[in-house]
């Protein structure tokens, strides 16, 4: 018999949850086709996994990389953690619906993309009308990974409404909204986001999010939720089990805090009473660092035009950054000022903060960086879970990467959301979680959620998506070993990373395969 690829000789973790095993696993056409203990294939590669644990590729289902990767699909950061699928469109940002040009001017708006990405993905990037069009941009372009697509109802809204209007939607908007979820469904995606805690989707109400979630329960869609953390942490996961409750919609609570455990409780409840419930969490971040040009963008003013504020921007500027006195500035140039904030800066010079903060604004030093939410943020801090978090079956980790230009990355970055995986795992093995159960929450669970049917487990016709890794150096650096400055850091400890059936990670070197398919429920590819 034939085969492209054999895997020999290692612990075979299948993503079920069941007990590994020491085994072969057979490739071709991208798919798998025998897995078993010594198997004989005429093989055109093999890789010996002697010592190493055989997984199915991890799938992220919380990242924001639709634009990205009309700029690179490499996703080195991903493949190096042996994540081989991620969920994009989260948190209520999507690159629909109207043109392209009206997706730039929302994402520019809200700061996801720098004014200068902006222009240029006007000049470069193929432009696309639907959900439909933007797929095949990105299918002509090519990805290192699979890549799937919510509907962000936070871009729907801006765009049909207008802007940010804190008003329901009228007859005539809601048709429209209505139509465009419809419209994206069909064509493929995977289901609806919101971001209740930023505008325009923390404008809408319980109600319309129900409306909005039954057009997505038609097609068996997910509804995903940045919850609206301003009421509470346990008010609002409550209200997004009420969506699920009233709609019958599956429902993924995103990067949920660990610091309230009871969240999870309400959860897991949930899903005993039959909800179809699950909950993503971010292992361990730090705050955004966001260099001084790229924090003035994210409030809409563009200093590369003049770097001198004027007194309406600078009152822009203390109006909008929120909690000043705790802002960390790094790159100064002076080290008196390094790693430390803006109050005890201030204070040291008997200056007013905000006096300090718009002086730094405007001096000469074009790398000033300033870190907002500390060096590691309250909220996940990489701590050891509450036991009911740990053990809760439902929890799978979720990067929440952002991503800031590819070609300029000290622009805007956070830290170790490139090493969320090996930090998930770190965290639940410190509670006794079998390793079998932690695979299990990364791959078969989200693979359930978003109904990528033929994704997340190791059995034969499934796609060749696996991670091969050495467990015992599966690892991102702690606190007192990361380089704050530095946001290229990656994790380590995999060996290979196979993306339908290609290598796109051989032996710890990345290579240029674009293997990656951009992915629909129950196993269709896009385009449809």
């Amino acid at each position: 018999m034939k085969c492209d690829l054999l895997i020999k000789s290692g612990f075979i973790i299948d993503g079920t949850g069941n007990p590994g095993f020491y085994g072969d696993l057979a490739i071709g056409e991208g798919k798998i086709i025998e897995i078993a203990a010594n198997l004989e294939y005429n093989a055109e590669r093999v890789i010996d996994a002697s010592g190493l644990t055989v997984s199915p590729g991890f799938i992220d289902p919380h990242v924001h990389a639709e634009l990205t990767v009309l700029t690179s699909g490499k996703f080195e950061e991903f493949l190096r953690q042996g994540v081989t699928t991620m969920v994009n469109g989260n948190c209520g940002h999507s690159i629909t619906p109207y043109s392209s040009d009206n997706i730039y001017d929302y994402m520019a708006h809200k700061g996801l993309i720098s004014f200068e990405a902006k222009e240029r993905n006007k000049r470069i990037v193929p432009a696309w009308a639907n959900f439909s069009g933007y797929i095949d941009v990105i299918k002509n372009k090519g990805t290192s990974v699979n890549m799937g697509f919510l509907l962000g109802h936070g871009t729907l809204r801006w765009s049909v409404m207008g802007e940010a209007k804190n008003r329901e939607p009228t007859a005539k908007e809601e048709k429209e909204l209505n139509y465009l979820i419809e419209e994206g469904m069909e064509q493929g995606a995977l289901g609806i986001s919101t971001g209740l805690a930023y505008a325009p989707s923390k404008y809408a109400d319980t109600d319309e999010l129900i409306k909005l979630s039954k057009i997505s329960k038609k097609h068996d869609g997910i509804y995903t939720s940045h919850i609206r953390t301003h009421i509470g942490i346990l008010d609002a996961v409550k209200e997004a089990i009420r969506i699920g409750e009233a709609t019958g919609i599956r429902v993924q609570v995103s990067h949920l805090t660990p610091t309230v455990p009871e969240a999870f409780d309400q959860i897991l409840a949930a899903r005993e009473r039959g909800v179809e419930i699950a909950v993503d969490t971010i292992p361990k971040t730090s705050g955004h660092f966001k260099r001084k040009d790229r924090l003035l963008e994210f409030i809409g003013i563009n200093a590369s035009q003049d770097p001198f504020l004027t007194p309406e921007e600078k009152r822009k500027i203390l109006k909008k950054i929120r909690f000043r006195d705790h802002l960390l500035v790094i790159n100064t140039d002076d080290p008196q000022m390094e790693n430390r904030t803006l109050k005890e800066i201030a204070c040291e010079r008997n200056m007013k903060v905000d006096e300090l903060f718009l002086n730094l604004l405007e001096n000469d030093s074009p790398n000033l960086t300033f870190c907002q939410g500390g060096l590691i943020r309250r909220d996940f801090p990489g701590t050891s879970y509450a036991d009911n978090i740990a053990h809760n079956p439902l929890v799978m980790a979720g990067s929440d990467k952002v991503f800031g230009e590819i070609d300029d990355p000290y622009d805007w970055y956070e830290l170790f959301r490139k090493g969320a995986f090996p930090l998930f795992f770190d965290l639940c093995k410190q509670k006794g979680v079998r390793l079998e159960e932690i695979i299990r929450r990364i791959t078969s669970l989200p693979a359930q959620q978003f109904r990528l049917t033929d994704r997340g487990t190791l059995a034969k016709g499934k796609a060749a998506d696996i991670a091969i890794i050495n467990m015992d150096h599966y690892y991102y650096p702690s606190n007192e070993k990361i380089d704050y400055k530095s946001p290229l850091t990656m994790a380590r400890g995999v060996k290979y990373t196979i993306v339908n059936g290609n290598v796109a990670l051989d032996d710890g070197t990345l290579k240029d395969v674009n293997s990656g398919q951009l992915l629909s429920k129950y196993g269709r590819k896009l385009p449809l």
